[in-house]
């Protein structure tokens, strides 16, 4: 059984449960239809590329229009004996090995009293089971919670339910899909997000659940910033996800462009997502850094993706990736920046983004890049911002600090999985041909909390200068 409520992509489900078995599978299938007349339907799928119309030409599907006579007048007791007639003679006609009802709430609505509706369902299930295919029952539901199915009894007769959910959550829709029942096997607990793409159908998002885990890689790639590269002993690990995380201005955008840039130069491909700024914006703003990303671009070597982050859901966003990874097959990915999509997304459904997003990155062994702006200039705040942190490789943090009335720009890596790194804080500034590194900042301390001051001590044993590393 297939529960769901209204707008939770029940019929949707439905047909792509049909046509993936006789275009993928080989077993022709039955649609019985109760609500919606089968022309309508063909007409509903054509988006989705099915074919279902050709199904039914081949002789792989037929669509038994059981929706019910305005004109007819029903009188006496319901019966279902020639209703499992029509089916049992479809599934003859085609060899079918799979059968939708859709809905039977429709079919159930022909009888008065409870007692009588669960004893007709178990009666048609009992019936349909002989027939040797696999059945989807679709019903509806009154709410997303509470009774699985309308009357309270459906349930408990069937093998296996699959509930379908469009939650509202801060203003916000989710549809979700949760496996609640599934006689003689083990199957995943809880719901999981899905999205109804409207090329495809239904996709299931994370994919972090079904990609298969790919062999951790020794080889390392650059950042695109030499001195950079030297701090995080000698680059990152070519699977890692890096998080850069700083206020505005301190040049996380400009890191993003160096290090697709850095692949581009290796011969890798590369993949951009912006949040904040259009395709025109970037390839300017990169030109003054001296990076050529156009000519990357008309090549067909670089992909840049601009999305307003108000108008994207997450679920749909994060399908929009894959399809944009399995048709552009990047080496480099990078995304500029998550705050801004954060601050439009409801917390639940931004983490399971960010699990979601991080699995499939690295089952697929791209090295990623994600941006996130703190909220001050000065420090004070926690460098790694969500809890993007924990599920992130690498931790690079750029930050202003007031020194002598001075402004000036530090970097620091916070954190490098499987390998050692620079535990001092360097000096950078953005030139014209993009971030370089200074050196190390001697006799200051208080940077990252945005209260920077001399040391008493002064560092000319060292060799170096205090306040910075020029």
């Amino acid at each position: 059984m297939l529960a769901g409520g209204t707008g939770t992509g029940k019929t949707v489900f439905g047909l792509q449960f049909l046509a993936s078995g006789a275009r993928e599978f080989g077993e022709p299938g039955v649609l019985v239809t109760f609500a919606e007349r089968a022309d309508d339907l063909i007409a509903n799928s054509e988006s989705f590329g099915w074919d279902v119309r050709g199904l039914v030409d081949d002789g792989r599907l037929v669509i038994v229009d059981a929706t019910p006579d305005p004109e007819a007048v029903v009188a006496g007791r319901f019966d279902l004996s020639g209703l499992m007639s029509r089916i049992a003679h479809a599934l003859a006609q085609v060899e079918g090995k799979r059968l939708v009802l859709d809905p039977i709430d429709a079919l159930l609505a022909g009888f008065s009293a409870a007692p009588e509706v669960r004893r007709a369902f178990a009666g048609m299930v009992r019936e349909l089971r002989p027939l040797g295919a696999t059945t989807l029952l679709v019903a509806e539901r009154s709410g997303e919670r509470g009774y699985v199915a309308r009357y309270g009894a459906e349930e408990f007769v069937v093998d296996n339910v699959v509930i379908l959910r469009n939650d509202l959550d801060a203003e916000y829709r989710r549809r979700t899909v949760e496996v609640l029942k599934l006689r003689g096997a083990e199957h995943g607990k809880g719901e999981f997000p899905f999205v109804i793409n409207p090329k495809v159908g239904i996709e299931l998002v994370p994919f972090s659940i079904i990609e298969t885990p790919r062999d951790a890689t020794p080889e390392k790639m650059s950042l695109g910033v030499p001195e950079l590269d030297e701090m995080c002993g000698g680059g990152i690990y070519r699977d890692s996800l890096v998080m850069v995380t700083g206020a505005t201005g301190t040049g996380k955008t400009l890191i993003s462009v160096q290090f697709i840039a850095a692949g581009l130069a290796a011969g890798e491909r590369g993949l951009l997502l912006s949040f904040e700024e259009n395709p025109s914006q970037l390839i300017r703003n990169a030109t003054s850094w001296g990076v050529d990303l156009e000519t990357a671009r008309s090549e067909g070597r670089l992909r840049i993706v601009s999305r307003y982050p108000e108008r994207v859901g997450l679920e749909d966003l994060l399908v929009e990736i894959k399809h944009h990874v399995d048709e552009f097959a990047p080496q480099r990915f990078a995304i500029d920046s998550m705050t801004a999509l954060e601050h439009n997304s409801p917390p639940r459904a931004f983490r399971e983004f960010g699990v979601g997003l991080t699995g499939f990155l690295k089952a697929r062994g791209i090295g990623s890049l994600m941006t996130t702006t703190l909220p001050s200039l000065l420090g004070g705040e926690h460098a790694t911002a969500v809890y993007l942190s924990t599920i992130t490789d690498s931790i690079i943090a750029l930050r202003y600090y007031d020194l002598d009335s001075e402004i000036r720009r530090a970097v620091l890596v916070l954190k490098l999985r499987g390998g050692s790194h620079a535990h001092a804080m360097h000096e950078y500034e953005i030139t014209g041909t993009g971030m370089r590194v200074l050196g190390p900042i001697l006799g200051v301390r208080g940077i990252l909390a945005g209260l920077a001051e001399f040391t008493s001590e002064t560092d000319d044993a060292e060799g170096g200068h205090p306040g910075g590393g020029r």
